[in-house]
């Protein structure tokens, strides 16, 4: 594993009393964006390589909620969500998808299947906030 652009680096320990959230988006520009939207909340770790993302995981991070890309080159939202069931079971009810709207037959099969929200891009911070809440079961600040 090469050196970790600015996006793809991992904070420190969450900030006590703070939630630590992941996102993972192939695109750096959304993973700033939504950083800067949630950093007065949250703690974010943002990667735009979801193998990696998985890794970390993998390795022992643990994250209040995953933000994820749905659709994304090598690794899709799909394949992360089926990655993490088998790493920490509790953690794929708390993983909110990101979509552009360009869906497969198996995105929308996939979509359907679960009870999980999604949000579609572009969005604001009001939804972004709604949606953490209903998988955090707190109220949106």
């Amino acid at each position: 594993m090469g050196a970790k652009t600015f996006e793809e680096q991992e904070a420190g320990p969450p900030s006590k009393g703070r939630m630590h959230l992941l996102l993972v988006d192939d695109d750096a520009a959304i993973g700033r964006v939504v950083s800067r939207i949630l950093r007065d909340t949250f703690d974010v770790t943002v990667f735009t390589n979801a193998r990696e993302a998985v890794d970390a995981i993998a390795g022992g991070a643990r994250y209040a909620a995953i933000l994820c890309d749905l659709m994304m080159p090598s690794m899709t939202g799909m394949d992360l969500y089926e990655s993490v069931a088998g790493l920490d079971r509790a953690t794929v009810d708390r993983i909110v998808f990101l979509t552009g709207g360009a869906f497969t037959r198996r995105a929308e099969d996939f979509l359907r299947s679960i009870k999980n929200p999604r949000l579609e891009k572009p969005f604001d911070r009001a939804a972004l906030m709604s949606a953490l809440a209903q998988v955090l079961e707190v109220t949106p600040p």
